[in-house]
């Protein structure tokens, strides 16, 4: 994965400048290796395409214009970062960029701990610095009167893809979810009243549970599963027995658990079309100043029937965490079911007779395993960081050749240990999730 530095590109120069003002593009350096040449050194391609991405913001000619690039620093001059003069031409005219991005060297990179500078650096061109600048421009301090602070290089593009943790949902991300999901389900609701024949085409049967259970995909989640259930149980305090036993209990029925809780006919009435895999990957928002105002939902290959609160269950256990529920587990819930009543009026049904809020809080009681079942699945993905996930690819080459010489043993073992990588964050965060699915009745 590649990270992001700004990336400051020069001002204008003429064509054969005496001694060009150069202002800073920073690019931030990634760890894919395809290159461009530079005297004596192979750049790595995210250089040639910031700076080619930057020309045409500045006038120059999709198609038309070239980019030079040259060392813009001596050895020795830094230890955590390398700079570079990118020069683009177009006929007589020129713009020449500064461009800074981490060490080229792996081991360099590694020994100065280059990454978390330059993503701070990023931080610095993208948010700091132009919140200080507005700030003095409302108090009427331009940058025409030289009496302010404006004295940092011009940022054409910093750009930052470096390895993150997978981070809990925030509130404003959520919030914004609550009231899409409110609104799909709404839909249901209604036309299963209003247009029944029509409704009969989304009684779709839960394709999940079918993966998960039948054949050589499931003999493997199952094992999974019964790992992480294990590794779940193994966070407890000694004081926790009477929760203990519970998971226990879970356990033991797991499986039998999952297809009914994905049952419809054990949902009825309040069956409607789920989106079935509703965690934050599926989800993409716009924003607005920083702040989400929009969501797209992706992902729709295992939209089922089943009951509402699955989709609940499943984002909220699995994708914020304890402190999020104990400020506003309730909030969402509401939230949810306010948006759902709201369009379900202007559609024409009766939210009192089709899903009161009595109803919702029953079904989650009675699906509350799902968030159990699903969190444990999912958490300890969430809390690996994306450099430490599997090749699914070669996970599955390797399932295959391990069954067939009977070492399905080892190849768990090798999971486990994936997964364990970073065992402080996943002790917090499953933690907290067994400890509020009992305190909500859920189990």
């Amino acid at each position: 994965m590649g990270e992001e530095a700004p990336v400051s590109v020069g001002e204008e120069v003429p064509a054969v400048p005496a001694e060009p003002i150069q202002e800073e593009v920073k690019a931030v350096a990634t760890s894919a290796v395809p290159a461009v040449e530079s005297g004596t050194k192979e750049l790595p391609q995210y250089m040639h395409d910031a700076v080619a991405r930057i020309a045409p913001e500045q006038g120059f000619t999709p198609g038309q214009f070239s980019i030079d690039f040259e060392v813009g620093s001596g050895k020795g001059d830094g230890f955590v970062g390398e700079m570079f003069r990118a020069r683009i031409t177009e006929g007589a005219r020129e713009l020449v960029v500064l461009c800074k991005i981490p060490p080229i060297n792996e081991a360099r990179r590694q020994q100065f701990g280059s990454m978390v500078i330059f993503e701070r650096e990023v931080e610095a061109y993208s948010k700091l610095l132009p919140a200080m600048y507005e700030f003095q421009r409302e108090k009427g301090v331009t940058e025409e009167l030289d009496a302010g602070f404006f004295n940092a290089p011009k940022c054409y593009l910093s750009y930052w893809d470096g390895p993150k943790e997978e981070e809990p949902v925030n509130y404003e991300h959520a919030k914004l979810l609550m009231v899409q999901l409110g609104r799909l389900h709404a839909v249901s609701f209604a036309m299963k009243d209003q247009r029944p024949e029509v409704f009969e085409q989304f009684k779709l049967p839960d394709p999940m549970t079918r993966m998960m259970l039948e054949g050589e995909s499931g003999a493997v989640f199952i094992g999974m599963m019964n790992m992480s259930m294990d590794r779940a149980i193994g966070l407890l305090q000694p004081e926790e027995e009477k929760l203990r036993q519970k998971l226990l209990k879970a356990k033991d029925s797991m499986f039998t658990d999952l297809k009914n809780l994905t049952n419809p006919a054990l949902c009825e009435p309040y069956a409607i079309l789920g989106h079935g895999d509703c965690w934050v990957n599926n989800f993409i928002y716009s924003y607005k100043n920083g702040v989400p105002t929009e969501i797209v939902l992706l992902d729709w290959q295992i939209c089922r029937y089943v009951s509402p609160a699955l989709d609940l269950l499943y984002f909220i256990f699995g994708c914020t965490d304890g402190e999020f529920r104990r400020k506003h587990y309730d909030e969402m819930i509401r939230l949810y079911h306010r948006s759902l009543t709201e369009l379900l009026e202007k559609l024409g049904g009766d939210p009192t007779r089709q899903f009161p809020y009595t109803a919702l809080l029953r079904q989650l009681r009675q699906h509350g395993k799902f968030g159990l079942l699903m969190a444990i699945f999912m958490v300890p993905m969430l809390c690996v960081d994306n450099a430490d996930l599997p090749d699914m690819d070669a996970q599955a080459e390797k399932y295959k050749e391990t069954k067939e010489s009977g070492g399905l043993e080892e190849l768990d073992n090798e999971w486990m240990q994936m997964m364990t990588k970073s065992e402080d964050k996943y002790r917090k965060r499953m933690g907290d999730v067994l400890r509020d699915l009992a305190r909500f009745g859920y189990i």
